[in-house]
């Protein structure tokens, strides 16, 4: 010990015992014994649900990072000046660049470093100027990822959440509010409600009476798709009109009970039946017959209800029913009685998750059922979201809106043209799909943009072939220097930074690897945070599917709290504001249970009682 004491001094010309040996000393030695403490008792409080990513960064560190930064940098520079186009460049982030991008409050945590093959304790993230994007087969722990993101992530959240894993795991001891619209109960005992009148009605009070026709025309929109390869686009374009229609004359001509759409879809498939005074009601025909008359007489926004009924009115004979059974079919998810029951009035403003920070807006379902009868409404929750954000002037931080099964919404329009602006307004957009043969189903044409456009891509755990050949395809290659072994002189070989079956075999669903694209800069390889393991007990429930340790369990018995024992789905309707009504039409009171309360003028009525 004295030996090495001796040389070590030595080294730097100091005389052993000094106290400049000893300032020296400490110098040297305490980064190292920090270095030590942290991995200790990050190990240890890891272990017993205690950390949280954000603890990492708050230990004393050199500012190494900063001279790592500005080495790659460098590199960058001399790569795109000497290199680029003469040989492939192509691979992974080293291990300091990787430790480099460390994770803290305002960036989307990524997973833990990974180096030499094996995983880091450091949290790694990056800070978002554009979206995310996420590609995940099943069982590749995207649910558990998603609870640490979503759990880390300082702002409010819309979420998208089949099973309602997500929700269950985090809606108690989360500290924001959650409101949860959960049609079949899966998550929550009591679902919020969404009424999409409630977005017209507050667009109204925001930019005055005629904004209800735009806010109408997206609601349709979100309702009617015309699929991309549609060989007949007509029927649906049509039918998207009539709804306009629909919707502003049921604003400006019914009563406030009946502003929603389950009394629209009522309107669209049984029209207005009258009962005379002799109990004989209106056919089906006659019934449609006079809703179209009830509409062309409804002077509102400048005629806009009357040029919709008026398109129907012309679509006659089979096309006119060709245009209302698209209608029909495509709002027939409507009439599912738990849909119905929430969408009558509304617990929430979509404009909170953009003038707050403190909402986490989650909507559950079954997985089938988001792929299927529930698809619709995700992708009008979706698309109200989007045009919230960009008509709403007020800004509080960013919302993450993470969008689960993206492709089983269909081909949207709007999520095409959000993903370039919605970060501008306020949301951060994170999608997720299975594969990339979903996504082209969905989008035959635009499918590459939600992934090569990403400031970041996830890439879980894939068999899929195409999903990891064009994984492959995006690490490109990387010029390997071989030398003539009778010359010694250089040659440069490509290859492949990882072919099809490496990828599959890194991203195997067991490893917990996972790779993350950047835009401008090289992969990433990191380790999944669960969390499980990356969070404190307090901050999320227990977890059947994935037993605790020991040392976990107790302290959660100990320390465990949940904030609150319900996820808030308090009824908080929209104010009242005013729109254009038609002063000469009054409300008729119901005759039978099947027949629809709808405004009749005198003329109506003298004929209902004639009939």
């Amino acid at each position: 010990m004295q030996q090495a004491a001796q040389w070590f001094a030595a080294q730097f010309g100091v005389a052993v015992g000094s106290p400049t040996y000893y300032e020296l000393v400490g110098t040297l030695v305490a980064p190292l014994v920090i270095f030590v403490a942290r991995t200790l008792v990050t190990i240890v409080s890891r272990a017993m649900g205690l950390a949280h990513p954000n603890h990492y960064r708050l230990w004393p560190c050199l500012p190494w990072r900063s001279i790592v930064l500005v080495g790659i940098n460098i590199r960058r520079w001399y790569e795109r000046a000497f290199v680029m186009g003469k040989r492939a460049t192509g691979g992974f982030t080293g291990m300091l660049g990787t430790l480099a991008l460390l994770h803290h409050p305002g960036k989307v945590l990524l997973g833990r470093a990974y180096a030499l093959g094996i995983g880091l304790l450091q949290p790694v993230g990056v800070k978002v100027t554009r979206h995310l994007f996420m590609y995940a087969m099943t069982g590749a722990g995207k649910t558990t990822t998603l609870m640490t993101i979503i759990a880390t992530w300082l702002g409010s959240v819309f979420l998208i959440d089949p099973k309602g894993q997500v929700t269950r795991g985090l809606s108690a001891h989360d500290w924001r509010r959650w409101f949860v619209i959960d049609p079949y109960l899966i998550a929550v005992a009591v679902s919020a409600c969404f009424n999409a009148f409630d977005c017209i009605k507050e667009a109204v009070k925001r930019d005055g009476p005629q904004a209800a026709v735009l806010w109408a025309i997206r609601i349709s929109h979100a309702l009617v798709v015309t699929p991309p390869d549609a060989r007949t686009p007509f029927f649906p374009d049509t039918a998207r009109g009539f709804l306009v229609g629909v919707i502003l004359h049921v604003l400006t001509a019914h009563p406030e009970e009946e502003h929603n759409l389950p009394f629209v879809r009522d309107l669209i498939v049984k029209g207005y039946r009258v009962v005379g005074a002799d109990g004989q009601a209106t056919t089906p025909e006659e019934a449609h017959a006079l809703l179209l008359r009830m509409m062309l007489n409804n002077p509102a926004f400048d005629g806009a209800i009357q040029g919709a009924a008026a398109a129907m009115a012309n679509a006659s004979g089979e096309t006119g029913g060709n245009v209302r059974a698209t209608l029909q079919e495509q709002t027939k998810w409507l009439d599912i009685p738990e849909v119905r029951a929430i969408l009558c009035t509304s617990s929430f403003s979509l404009a909170e998750l953009k003038t707050c920070d403190d909402i986490v807006l989650s909507f559950t379902g079954p997985v089938f059922s988001i792929r299927l009868e529930l698809s619709p409404l995700v992708r009008l929750l979706t698309n109200m979201t989007a045009y919230t954000f960009e008509a709403v002037p007020q800004k509080k931080g960013q919302c993450l809106s993470v969008l689960d099964e993206l492709p089983s919404q269909g081909h949207n329009e709007t999520l095409e043209v959000m993903l370039a602006v919605a970060r501008s307004y306020g949301q951060t957009v994170l999608g997720i799909a299975q594969n990339i043969e979903l996504m082209r189903l969905a989008y035959p044409k635009s499918w590459g943009m939600f992934s090569g456009e990403a400031d970041a891509v996830f890439w879980l755990a894939t068999n899929h072939d195409e999903t990891a050949e064009h994984l492959s395809g995006v690490l490109g290659k990387k010029s390997l220097v071989e030398r003539d072994r009778y010359t010694w002189q250089k040659r440069y070989r490509d290859a492949e930074v990882l072919d099809t079956d490496q990828v599959k075999r890194f991203l195997s669903p067991n490893s917990g690897r996972l790779i993350v694209t950047r835009a401008g800069g090289r992969a990433l390889r990191l380790m999944h945070e669960p969390h499980f393991k990356a969070l404190p007990v307090c901050r999320y429930a227990a977890d059947p599917d994935h037993r605790e340790a020991l040392l976990r369990r107790i302290t959660r018995w100990l320390f465990d709290r949940p904030r609150k024992h319900a996820v808030s789905a308090s009824s908080a309707p929209a104010d009242t504001v005013q729109v254009p009504n038609n002063d000469d039409k009054t409300t008729a009171s119901a005759m039978a249970d099947n027949v629809i309360t709808f405004p009749q003028s005198s003329a109506t009525k003298e004929r209902s009682h004639d009939d």
